[in-house]
């Protein structure tokens, strides 16, 4: 059997990347230790939150009674829930992703680029691949549609050949010092805020700028979320989740109206 640091086949000049043995592994107990991390960090967050409660309601409970049963949920959407699956499926996640590390393949031919295994195929013809950004996690493929885009990961086997292929293909790869598609940070952070200010605005006009702003923010993000059908089967959830502080907001709005 041959072993090397990469396996690179090259079949009707298709070039075929996957990931090493010790990558594997290196990947696996990084993931161990970042949902460590993520443990405990939410451990954390609940008992403050109960702590808290205890001591101060007004601080978590914001200014009205009806906030209460909005904080339980997004304590329970965003913090309990998240870390009670990851205790309870410990060790299967850790199998599942190794099968899929396993699975995992980079083609690239003059047709263009694909990535399969589980649990998603992603690809990108020659013709729609406009230009690659490097960032140190992998390289990024990117389309005319912004939304729609390939990463191949640094740590994939024969990495260096890949930005050799692709560069060969006519695709010219820039270096890029922040993440792709930064707006989708920024509205990740405006959704956080409009939930907090949903929860602790006193005025009425506050929540009723704020009602407006979440509105627009879930409509752009279930907008970017349906632009590549690629991620529709994996985030059909997220898309509904974002409208959550348009929900939030409009009761609490409701409530100071009517209060």
């Amino acid at each position: 059997m041959w072993l090397a640091s990469f396996a690179v086949a090259r079949i009707r000049r298709m070039a075929v990347y996957l990931y090493s043995e010790p990558q594997i592994e290196s990947i696996i107990r990084a993931t161990k230790r970042f949902r460590l991390r993520n443990c405990a960090v939410a451990a954390a967050i609940l008992v403050a939150a109960c702590l808290v409660a205890l001591l101060r309601p007004t601080w978590i409970f914001g200014a009205r009674e009806q906030a209460r049963i909005w904080v339980l949920a997004a304590l329970f959407i965003f913090v309990a829930g998240p870390l009670t699956e990851t205790l309870w499926r410990w060790k299967s996640r850790s199998l599942k992703l190794e099968q899929t590390l396993r699975e995992r393949r980079v083609e690239v031919s003059a047709e263009g680029v694909k990535i399969s295994g589980a649990p998603s195929i992603r690809q990108l013809a020659r013709s729609e691949i406009q230009r690659a950004d490097e960032v140190p996690w992998g390289l990024y493929l990117r389309s005319s549609n912004r939304y729609r885009w390939i990463l191949i990961p640094a740590k994939i086997g024969g990495f260096e050949e890949v930005k050799r292929e692709i560069a060969a293909m006519g695709i010219p790869i820039a270096q890029s010092a922040i993440p792709p598609n930064w707006e989708e940070l920024a509205g990740a952070l405006v959704f956080i805020g409009t939930m907090l200010c949903a929860i602790f605005a006193h005025s009425t006009g506050v929540l009723a700028v704020n009602l407006l702003v979440s509105v627009l923010v879930a409509v752009v993000g279930f907008l970017i979320v349906s632009a590549d059908p690629e991620n529709l089967p994996k985030m059909r959830w997220a898309r509904f989740g974002i409208f959550l502080p348009v929900a939030m907001t409009a009761s609490m709005l409701w409530a100071a109206m009517h209060g």
